[in-house]
């Protein structure tokens, strides 16, 4: 063992950044390196960073923060610094930070292992890395995302990931099905489908938008169960990938379709390719398939008065969502937002956002309600010690992000249940396996 070893990670941000670290991790059990899931006793650290908004890269100050302190008093040898903000502020980071050992960016997993051998301090690249990494898993067994892309060809004024990552980029089908079926006979039931946007997926590589071809794809992938579709951008969606998702055997009726705001100023001072009209026209096509969506708004854009906020909630308070996310505007330098006219006040954003978060939450609590008395197939994540019972999702519902189940009966981790629906509250379902 080198004396730097065993290596723990720390990995922040969203499941996109998950998916990383765990290339980052199995590029490390490839070259026999000594990993540890106690972040305690290990003698370095990488901290795969997310750097979208200022309270990521906050987070991630923190961190490192954190362990350049025990760096100090010599608990640990060596900082390896990876993902969205070494890509996006080397240098700063590097000001800011003289104690990091290394830089990593998002395009640069394989060079992991020389992070940690090589004197050079910083390994990003722009271009991007078609990497077959063996993934080291470190959800749950039997769900797992798989990342179809990165990169975004949008431009939305709000957000720094072009600058970031670039333009799409897709990984191969075959790498993806190859990576599906390891990934099922490793366990996984559910595969979460993730990129920048799953919607642009194939466009670099094939000339046109291959989602739809690769959705069929994985249905031929023995022993998977659910897949679900994560992070579309509504311009994107067609009649023909509703129709699909409504009739397959293994696509689940849920789809996560950020608008942003509905209003069609904001929308276009957003640089978003969809107005209020393309987004009814969507949500309503879901609907009529009863696909459940999940979406994101942000309250407080530039040039958002009352009128365009009433307008934001009386558009949510008419769809009824089955999940919505809330972000107050974050002006992030390097973004065309940054300075624009018309900025709003941080306590009216703070405001609308929680009006917002009220709304949804009656929404959500007579929406759970409504289910009770139902039979829906439930798959079962683990088991709760405190609330002495085994938690669990429906189809319409995204690890972490979305409603639980309390299921009770005899279950199993991992495994897929008819269950029967038997009471609510604002955020969970309770309910009773079927035999």
């Amino acid at each position: 063992m080198r004396d730097f070893e065993p290596i723990g990670i720390v990995s922040l941000g969203c499941p996109k950044n998950l998916v990383d670290s765990e290339r980052l991790l199995g590029k490390l059990l490839q070259g026999r390196f000594h990993i540890t899931f106690d972040i305690d006793e290990a003698q370095s650290v990488i901290i795969n960073t997310c750097a979208f908004l200022g309270t990521a890269r906050e987070e991630a100050e923190n961190v490192i923060t954190e362990f350049i302190k025990k760096k100090k008093e010599g608990e640990i040898k060596k900082i390896v610094v990876s993902g969205c903000y070494p890509s996006l502020s080397k240098e700063k980071l590097l000001k800011k930070f003289p104690e990091i050992d290394a830089l990593t960016g998002t395009n640069d997993l394989e060079k992991i292992t020389d992070a940690f051998t090589s004197r050079k301090r910083i390994f990003i690249s722009n271009k991007f890395e078609h990497t077959s990494i063996p993934r080291f898993q470190v959800t749950l067994p039997h769900y797992e995302y798989l990342k179809i892309a990165d990169g975004c060809n949008h431009n939305c004024a709000f957000c720094l990931i072009p600058k970031i990552k670039g333009k799409v980029h897709s990984f191969s089908m075959d790498f993806l099905i190859d990576e599906a079926k390891r990934l099922v006979d490793n366990g996984v039931k559910e595969l979460i489908l993730i990129a920048q946007d799953t919607t642009q997926y194939g466009v670099d590589l094939y000339g046109r938008n291959r989602l739809l071809d690769l959705l069929e794809k994985f249905e031929n992938v023995k022993d998977l169960k659910w897949i679900r579709i994560l992070y579309t951008y509504p311009s994107e969606i067609n009649k023909a990938l509703i129709d699909y998702i409504a009739s397959s055997n293994k696509v689940v009726p849920y789809i996560d379709v950020p608008i942003q705001h509905i209003n069609d100023k904001l929308l276009r001072r957003m640089r978003r390719t969809h107005g209020r009209e393309e987004t009814e026209k969507v949500i309503g096509m879901l609907k009529d398939k009863h696909i459940a969506i999940r979406t994101t708004v942000i309250t407080g854009f530039p040039g958002e008065t009352e009128r365009e906020f009433e307008e934001l909630k009386l558009f949510i308070k008419d769809v009824r969502f089955e999940h919505l996310g809330v972000f107050a505007f974050s002006q992030e330098e390097g973004t065309e937002s940054y300075e624009m006219d018309m900025q709003v006040p941080e306590k009216v954003k703070i405001e609308r956002k929680k009006e917002i978060e009220e709304i949804q939450s009656k929404i959500n609590a007579e929406k759970l309600n409504n289910m009770v008395g139902k039979a829906l197939p439930v798959i079962v994540d683990y088991y709760d010690e405190q609330l002495n019972g085994f938690v669990g999702r429906t189809q319409f519902d995204a690890p972490e992000i979305d409603d639980y189940v309390l299921i009770r009966g005899d279950v199993e981790e991992g495994k897929i249940y008819n269950a029967k629906i038997t009471g609510s509250d604002s955020e969970r379902l309770r309910a009773e396996a079927l035999k």
